[in-house]
């Protein structure tokens, strides 16, 4: 049987420009994706704030559960018959209008306000 000990190696002088090759590059990474989330979290606020000010209701569902890679920024729901696809010129997986927004379709979702417009986020995992 072996001890885990057995299982680490040495790495060799060299390799260590490796380490700091990835440290580099994954600061480049984390700031690019903190831009693309929020940048793409103020969309979302804007387009929650043009319906507010029509007097729609809109709500917004956090994605907590997996990185946004896998099930997107999380969903808004606004209060309308338009097409996704129509408004925006295309799909947009985060946002869906619903013609009469009750209990059952809006369960798990929190209803967003002017004030509240803040709710609308997204925590890096």
């Amino acid at each position: 049987m072996h001890s885990w000990g057995s299982y680490f190696v040495h790495v060799p002088k060299n390799m260590k420009p490796l380490e700091s090759l990835w440290q580099e590059i994954k600061q480049k990474f984390d700031k690019l994706e903190k831009t693309l989330v929020y940048g793409y979290i103020d969309f979302l606020r804007e387009v929650a704030r043009i319906y507010i000010e029509q007097s729609r209701r809109v709500f917004f569902r956090e994605n907590q559960f997996v990185h946004w890679g896998e099930g997107n920024f999380g969903s808004l729901l606004i209060e309308g018959d338009e097409e996704v696809e129509a408004v925006f010129g295309d799909y947009i997986s985060e946002i869906r209008f619903e013609p009469e927004i009750n209990k059952k379709i809006s369960e798990g979702y929190i209803e967003i306000k002017k004030e509240t417009i803040e709710d609308i986020r997204y925590q890096i995992l």
